[in-house]
This record gives C-alpha cells, structure tokens and sequence, in this order.
C-alpha cells in the first residue's frame, strides 16, 4: 500500500472507537470501504478483524486490500487509532504510558458503597501497548504467511512503531512519540541494524509528534513551511500531508528538507528491497518444490505464468530506487565540498591580510576543517553507496536462481514446453 493510503487507514482506525463522534462510519469487521471516498479510484480494503477495548482504550483494525474482488491477505496492514480527546483512557495512556513508559494503566472506577453514596476506586489494567502487541500476534497467528506492516498516527503510530519493532514489520506512519523506552532489548537490537523498516513522518513544527526523542531512527522531520508555532493544532493534524498522483508523501523542496530527502530515499530503496525479496523468495520456494511431474509443472508454471514479469518489475524497482539514493548521496558530496570551499572562501575574505596556513589554523580552531566538513561525512556516504551495491547483489542473485529454476522446469517437461509454445 502507497503512503496516501496508509494515511487513510491511520485515519479511519480512529473511527473503530465507540466514543468518537462526527465520523462518517465505524469500519466492521467483513466489511471493505474506500481507501479515500473522495477518490475511488485509489481502491478499496476489507477489514479483517477490529478491536475496541473499552478498558483501556485502545482500538485497532487489520484490514487487506481488494484485489479481483476479494481481500488479497498475503499483504495485511494494522492501524492503530490515535488518541480521541473525549477518551479519558487515551489521555491516561499519553501520561502513563507514552510519559511514563508504564505497561499498565491505572484508571478510577466509581463503585456501590454501603450508604447510597458511591466510592472511586483505583483500577490496574494492561496499557494499551501490551493489548496493541496481543493483537497483532492474534494477526499474526491467523495470517501466518502474511506480510504484515502496521500504520498510525500521533499515540496510535507510537502502537504501530512498537509493535512493528517487536515482530520486525515495516511501518510507515504519521507524527508519533518515540516507543524506543518501551520496547525489548530485542527489538532495541533490531531496530539499530534495520534502518529503514519504521517510518515516522514527523512535521517540524509539531510538538506532539516530536516527543520522546528518536531512539528508533524511524523519525523522518520535514518542514512544512507552517512555521514553528508548537501551539498550532495543525501541525499535528493528518490533514497537513501531501501525496503525489502515485501516493507517495510530497516532501517540500528547501534547505531544512535535504536530510528528509535522503532519509526517504533510503526509506524507498530499503522497501523496495524488501518487498522485492519476499516476492522472490516465494517464487523461490515454489518453483523448488516442483516434483517432476507434468500436473505439478503445469499447475506451478501456470499459476505464475506472469513469474518473470513480476521478476523483472520487482528489479526494475529496486535499481531504479537504488540509482535515485546513489544519486542523492552523490549529490550530497558535492555539496559538502562546495560548502568548504565557500567557508575558506568567506575566511580569506574577512581575514585577507593571513596567510593560507593561518587561515586553515583559524579554521582548525572553531573545528571547521575539511576532515571534518568533507572527508569524514564523504566516508559515511561511501559506506552507504556500498551497502546499496551489497543489496542489488544479493537482490540480482536470487533473480538469476529463479530464472534458472523457471528454465529447468520446462526443460525438464517437454510437454509443457510444447504448450507453452
């Protein structure tokens, strides 16, 4: 699913809640909806299975989307609802559990006492990131050759980040805190080796969705050219973010954005990768599981008569991303290099009377040297270009494995060759 889409997912699992009001419907369970019923033709979802758990607040939906008319469950993608401002649980769990780091909830409940009058008493329950992740393994389990991600927004992107960390799950999502107090020491791990799999679009101006620092490395902050005013409810909103015609978020062109630009080109070229994988390694496992005879090839080679094309487009994708991210890291050399020489530049200028030498002495003393300002940031991004490399050689591997597999399966039956013409 496209960013745009998985904004509307983010923004309808709050419609799953029972005490929000002024929503167009509440998503049930067999139903589908439109991704965006101002846009049919972004398509529709079937929603798998809901939960609102009224103890806690917590309310979620997994949902597929439609494909030839009926739900497509090898892709499923859980939303999280963020927190309604009429919810008292939603605002216990922001102080609790999103503050606090708490992995359980401790509400008021009024309760009969001897007299007429009633008493509050203090009630513990399970935070709603331990019912998020319950949940997802619920999805899990029933799903179990899915590729699941998870989606959210504000609180419910800080659910979606946990439970994508926890269960090493993509996650593209909106103005969530950081969940890294919270998570495993596991997932703590994972989420160090694996930048790229959590995306967290954060606006610059949001005070909210900045929380918490970004332990992750998911947070990707962009300006929105809104200002800096952290009292603007906009700047939290869904509402604010942008997508091309193929649903991809639009990130403003300017100075601030440049770290944004490559942080989502990464994000892409990394998703590619993934995405592209799983595809091949199910083919992979397909086509070598084929015992020889004429139904099973038929059956198999048949099934996915469109094989090498899907082959060659999820390539073709993954080394266009990959060209797009060298070219930004490229970029991104030249511009340190350029902005050295417009630092010296700028020092001979206001200190024409120094030599060469003092002048790099000067610039040595405030740590302004071209070490520091274009070698040492250089190396990073050749480690970087060489990783992307890494990626298409083992991508560019199994290609060529699964050709070859297609290629000893109709060799080895003539017939389906004949046919096959």
């Amino acid at each position: 699913m496209n960013d745009a889409e998985l904004r509307w997912l983010a923004e309808q699992a709050y419609w799953v809640d029972s005490l929000k009001n002024n929503k167009p419907y509440t998503p049930k369970e067999g139903n589908s909806y439109y991704y965006n019923s101002k846009n049919p033709n972004m398509g529709k979802f079937e929603v798998l299975k809901i939960k609102d758990n009224v103890e806690n607040g917590m309310q979620a939906m997994a949902v597929a989307p439609i494909k030839n008319g009926k739900p497509d469950t090898s892709q499923v993608v859980i939303a999280f609802a963020g927190t309604n401002a009429d919810d008292g649980l939603d605002i216990l769990t922001d102080t609790q559990t999103v503050g606090l780091n708490k992995d359980t909830l401790t509400t008021s409940v009024e309760v009969p006492s001897n007299s007429s009058k009633t008493e509050t008493h203090k009630k513990i329950v399970d935070a709603q990131s331990v019912t998020a992740l319950q949940f997802a393994d619920e999805i899990r389990k029933k799903y179990p050759n899915a590729s699941i991600s998870t989606t959210g927004h504000s609180l419910g992107e800080y659910l979606a980040l946990l439970v994508a960390a926890e269960n090493k799950w993509l996650n593209v999502g909106f103005n969530g805190p950081d969940p890294y107090g919270i998570l495993s020491n596991e997932a703590k791990e994972w989420v160090k080796n694996n930048p790229g799999w959590l995306t967290n679009f954060r606006n610059r101006g949001d005070a909210i969705g900045n929380l918490m620092g970004n332990g992750t490395g998911a947070g990707i902050k962009i300006s929105l050219a809104m200002g800096l005013n952290p009292l603007k409810g906009a700047f939290h909103s869904l509402s604010t973010w942008k997508f091309d015609d193929k649903g991809r978020l639009i990130i403003p062109k300017n100075d601030y954005n440049k770290k944004a630009i490559q942080q989502e080109s990464e994000r892409q070229l990394m998703q590619q990768f993934v995405m592209g994988m799983v595809v091949l390694q199910e083919l992979k496992a397909k086509f070598q599981a084929s015992g020889g005879g004429l139904s099973t090839n038929e059956k198999i080679y048949l099934e996915d008569s469109q094989a090498l094309a899907v082959i060659q487009l999820a390539s073709s994708e993954f080394e266009l991303a990959m060209t797009n991210t060298i070219k930004i890291y490229q970029e991104g050399m030249l511009d340190l290099e350029k902005l050295w020489q417009q630092c010296v530049s700028k020092a001979r200028s206001e200190a024409s009377d120094l030599s060469h030498g003092e002048i790099m002495e000067m610039l040595h003393s405030v740590n302004c040297t071209e070490s520091t300002m274009v070698t040492l940031p250089n190396e990073e991004f050749r480690e970087k270009i060489a990783k992307a490399k890494q990626m298409s050689e083992k991508f560019t591997r199994l290609v060529s494995e699964i050709k070859s597999k297609l290629a000893e399966l109709v060799q080895r039956d003539q017939e389906l060759a004949r046919q096959l013409g």
